[in-house]
């Protein structure tokens, strides 16, 4: 019996070591797994800056003609100078599946100068204006990938709350995406998409999204062509730098509220820019960047409308002139687990 016991102590034990065993390779090869997954997001990340997990910039756009109208009618002109701070964090949260769920927070804070105004309203001052606005938006996003008819898509949907202040959320907005990718092979990609926005303040709540790249073998160049967010050349420097030059869409909102008898009380100013020029960027360590990005500065639609309308029942907008600009970046390449 004695026997009989210390050989099923002695199995058991050789049974123990073996399951440790396999559950420390299994550990390892998650490890592994995880890491090269890591580090495939961070090679897509450093191509779309869009994907890396957190960046902060501020940018000085120069001196530039603007013009002001009230209600259809000129109002002012003169030069205004912006500087802009923005900062953007993303974090997984959960994920399971083919599921993910994620949380955004935005900041966007930004300073406006106008100098050299000509009125051509009585009721309009002469005196120079400085206006600082802040921003914040926080989006929570949940993300499948699936296949239909053999095919693999891609889809998510996100809802954003945005304020300028802490005690209540002024805009809550839905976007949702929808992405199939057509072609992909080790030097160029397509996918193609659409987005719906439910926002009163979006100018369209359907729009659709292309996106193209494409590495060319000799020169080493690279092309991307986001529809309707960018276009742009990249090359590839050194092992920890590269540059890229083209034209990027951006813009933002924020929120006024006028003490003003003839006009509404609580407001959204929409604007959206491009800008055109070049881009420099530095990985300092293995999941940080340095960038500066400079050029011209163009706002092409800034409109004030009452915040229960739509932008095109706008009652006051601005033209604006070109403008050189700098902008100097810090971004974190993907580092938390998703």
């Amino acid at each position: 019996m004695k026997y009989k016991i210390l050989t099923a102590v002695m199995f058991l034990g050789v049974g123990c070591s073996t399951v440790f065993a396999q559950s420390k390779k299994e550990i390892a090869i998650k490890r592994m797994r995880d890491s090269l997954r890591l580090e495939g997001l961070s090679a897509y990340a450093i191509r779309y800056p869009q994907l890396r997990q957190g960046a902060v910039a501020l940018d000085l756009i120069g001196n530039r003609n603007v013009k002001g109208e009230l209600n259809g009618k000129d109002l002012y002109e003169g030069k205004m100078n912006i500087v802009r701070i923005r900062s953007n964090f993303s974090v997984p949260v959960y994920h399971w599946g083919r599921n993910s769920v994620s949380a955004t927070l935005g900041y966007l804070q930004q300073r406006s100068q106008i100098t050299e105004i000509k009125s051509f309203d009585p009721g309009f001052s002469n005196t120079d204006i400085d206006i600082t606005k802040r921003t914040v938006s926080l989006t929570a996003n949940f993300s499948r990938s699936d296949s239909i008819f053999n095919h693999q898509i891609f889809y998510s949907g996100g809802i954003s709350g945005i304020t300028d202040e802490a005690s209540s959320v002024k805009r809550v907005n839905f976007i949702g995406l929808l992405t199939v990718p057509i072609k992909r092979t080790q030097n160029t990609s397509l996918s193609v998409g659409a987005v719906v926005i439910l926002d009163p303040s979006a100018v369209t709540p359907f729009f659709m999204i292309v996106s193209y790249w494409h590495k060319y073998k000799e020169s080493e160049l690279e092309l991307f062509i986001d529809v309707p967010s960018r276009l742009a050349l990249r090359k590839q420097l050194s092992k920890r730098s590269w540059a890229s030059v083209g034209t990027e869409l951006g813009g933002s909102l924020q929120f006024f509220d006028l003490n003003e008898p003839a006009l509404p009380r609580d407001n959204i100013f929409s604007y959206a820019d491009l800008r055109t020029g070049g881009t420099f960027e530095y990985l300092v360590t293995k999941k940080l960047i340095l960038g500066v990005n400079a050029g011209m500065f163009t706002t092409f639609s800034s409109r004030m409308f009452d915040r229960n309308d739509k932008p095109k029942d706008y009652f006051y907008k601005t033209s604006n002139g070109s403008a050189p600009f700098v902008s100097f970046s810090v971004s974190f390449l993907p580092f938390i687990k998703r």
